[in-house]
């Protein structure tokens, strides 16, 4: 799986994922710094990568349609440290193969997942 994070996930959780054999790319490094929601979803559409984010404006499926991207994860986690972002992103990716075109939810509780 490939990921998007957008500018509002710290940057050390690319380097998280990285060592979990992610390929990630961070909103800072690819020059979309202050981009549109819509232009970094149709980024990640073209690169056909997963776009992670704490943003909830991704959630919306009429913006969003769910059989218009590869995946949306946001984060809504009450602690947001990069280590708790970190672990619970690779616990959940763990236990999944496939997120395409899903919207997920992911909190200490557990993840929803709109398909």
């Amino acid at each position: 799986m490939k990921f998007l994070l957008d500018e509002n996930v710290a940057k050390s959780v690319a380097q998280g994922l990285r060592e979990a054999d992610f390929t990630v790319f961070h909103i800072l490094d690819i020059g979309l710094v202050g981009a549109t929601d819509e232009k970094v979803f149709a980024f990640a559409r073209e690169k056909k990568l997963i776009i992670i984010t704490h943003d909830k404006d991704f959630s919306n499926l009429i913006r969003f349609p769910l059989r218009k991207h590869y995946g949306v994860i946001i984060l809504r986690l009450s602690n947001q440290t990069p280590p708790n972002v970190i672990f619970y992103l690779r616990r959940f990716l763990a236990a999944r193969k496939n997120i395409k075109s899903k919207l997920v939810i992911l909190s200490e509780g557990g993840a929803r997942i709109i398909t």
